[in-house]
């Protein structure tokens, strides 16, 4: 049995139920392990480094995790469309519309560190146009602003 030093955070029955039934869909498994990745992820007012994901977890179980381990979380998390990578910041944050598939554009205060997801079909279809007429096919198209923003302009 493990040990806790504190509760782990309680995902909403909603967003428990949503995963389970994504990672059915997609023919894969949400096991406990993974299920406590997200839902520290979805209790953190902010993205989380690989790291600091690690020592959260760490401190909740009392007990040593290997790296490799969360990387494979994180990675089954963005297999499923559950979580994103911010490859500048070399983070990873929920997706805040994990009920359709789509291309992510995030707006990244360097000021407090706050991101907002934005999706923008417009765009979208402009990076495929521009990758269209260099005859690139496009992998991923993750687009991420860096500026400051409402709050801390404001402040």
């Amino acid at each position: 049995m493990a040990r806790h030093s504190e509760k782990a955070p309680r995902l909403g029955a909603k967003w428990r139920k949503f995963a389970e039934t994504r990672c059915a869909d997609k023919g894969e498994r949400l096991t406990p392990a993974r299920l406590g990745v997200y839902a520290e992820m979805l209790a953190s007012q902010r993205p989380l480094s690989a790291y600091e994901l690690i020592a959260l977890l760490e401190q909740r179980q009392q007990r040593k995790i290997a790296p490799l381990t969360v990387y494979r979380h994180l990675d089954f998390l963005m297999r499923t469309g559950l979580v994103h990578r911010l490859q500048s910041a070399q983070t990873y944050l929920p997706c805040d519309h994990p009920d359709h598939p789509h291309e992510s554009q995030f707006l990244l205060c360097s000021s407090c560190g706050h991101v907002d997801e934005v999706e923008s079909t417009g765009l979208e279809k402009l990076l495929s146009q521009i990758a269209d007429q260099h005859g690139f096919r496009a992998e991923d198209a993750v687009v991420e602003i860096k500026g400051v923003c409402g709050t801390c302009l404001e402040a």
